[in-house]
């Protein structure tokens, strides 16, 4: 009672007085309904209760009471208390959620107890009682959940810092004695290699946290660029997906220069699969093998496209050159071409004829067309 600032007389004095006078029971009973209502607040231990979470329901009383008795607004000043419970909340791991389920929870149990103190006679100052409790919850709560949101990003700022930190001294570490500098710096248990797995598309940065939660025991991970880059120790027993995102993994290598060469691998193969037009799927070290092969040799890629992909694409405006040539090349077999494409057999051979004056490669010639192949699988008018 000590911390209500008014001589409380008559009316709402002393219905604030009655309800004051068993608040220690009126505390107690909010956290009675906190823990067995919110399986979080029944996890909370009886002292942690008592310390740290019960003097705000306290406050959050007081402070109405002080508001109502005093006809006053609730100043800013007085929400210090419960922007710093907010703060404090998500230090305690507890879900924003059931905090605020916590502030409903007080609201009715409070609410009650003001009820139970009106006397006969008295029944008229409810009406203006309960705008003013709803009003007070209602800020009080936006307070916590502002301070609770805000520290929140701030951490999350703090860990996508700190897990770029780590990823980018894993790659960049010389040999043994600085991988060991990585682990003491970082207090992590590394692994003596890592499986690098690249992500890319719409949500997988926001959702950096998820992949983690779905990834082997001992991944890490950090953002690179607008990809996700996730180190998955020592073997990767399945393909790593997110609905609405492109993947990319290689293959196992040890911390440093090995595993740094290993995610450029990556990256090429994720660009690769963007380039191909996918927009979903994963894709490991022994996927898109066509274009793994023409990505590590830039002359012959530059060859290939001046002769295949930009005669044709230039040529064939109308594209049926190109579809009947793909449809050969993966069939090998003029009636099945022919049947696939909706056209007489000997439409087939002319185009193929055709492929073969503009570029001088025969498709019917099994080193020719490997040539075609490896054309294809380019993109024409590749930006450098």
């Amino acid at each position: 009672m000590a911390r209500l600032r008014v001589v409380a007389t008559g009316g709402l004095g002393a219905l604030a007085e009655r309800v004051l006078a068993d608040l220690d029971g009126l505390v107690a009973e909010m956290g009675a309904a906190y823990q067995a209502e919110i399986p979080e607040y029944a996890a909370i231990s009886d002292a942690t209760m008592v310390r740290d979470v019960l003097p705000v329901s306290r406050r959050l009383v007081e402070v109405f009471l002080e508001c109502v008795v005093q006809e006053r607004t609730l100043a800013a000043k007085e929400l210090r208390t419960f922007e710093q419970s907010g703060r404090d909340r998500l230090a305690m791991g507890m879900p924003l959620e059931s905090v605020l389920r916590a502030y409903r929870i007080a609201g009715r149990t409070a609410w009650t107890a003001l009820c139970a103190a009106v006397r006969p006679g008295e029944e008229a100052l409810l009406a203006d009682l309960g705008a003013r409790w709803i009003d007070i919850v209602d800020r009080t709560s936006s307070a916590l959940a502002r301070a609770y949101l805000s520290a929140s990003h701030d951490r999350l700022r703090d860990l996508d810092a700190r897990r770029r930190e780590l990823v980018e001294a894993l790659l960049t570490a010389t040999d043994p004695s600085e991988v060991a500098a990585v682990s003491l710096r970082f207090s992590t248990v590394l692994a003596p290699s890592y499986v690098p797995v690249l992500v890319a598309g719409a949500g997988a940065v926001a959702g950096i946290d998820v992949l983690l939660a779905g990834a082997p025991a001992g991944t890490l991970g950090g953002h690179r660029g607008d990809r996700v880059l996730l180190l998955v120790p020592n073997r990767l027993d399945g393909p790593v997906r997110r609905p609405g995102a492109v993947s990319a993994w290689g293959r196992p290598a040890l911390c440093g220069r090995a595993l740094l060469d290993e995610v450029r691998h990556v990256e090429q193969l994720l660009v690769t699969a963007l380039a191909e037009g996918h927009e979903d799927g994963g894709f490991g070290p022994d996927d898109l093998l066509v274009e793994q092969l023409l990505l590590g040799n830039d002359r012959v890629a530059d060859a290939l496209r001046r002769r295949v992909a930009d005669v044709l694409l230039g040529r064939d405006t109308t594209g049926v050159l190109v579809g009947t040539l793909r449809a050969y090349l993966s069939s090998g077999s003029v009636p099945e071409t022919a049947r696939r494409e909706h056209v007489h057999v000997n439409t087939v051979a002319y185009r193929l004829g055709r492929v073969r004056e503009l570029t001088g490669l025969d498709p019917r010639v099994p080193e020719e067309s490997a040539l075609l192949v490896l054309g294809l699988g380019l993109p024409a008018d590749r930006e450098e």
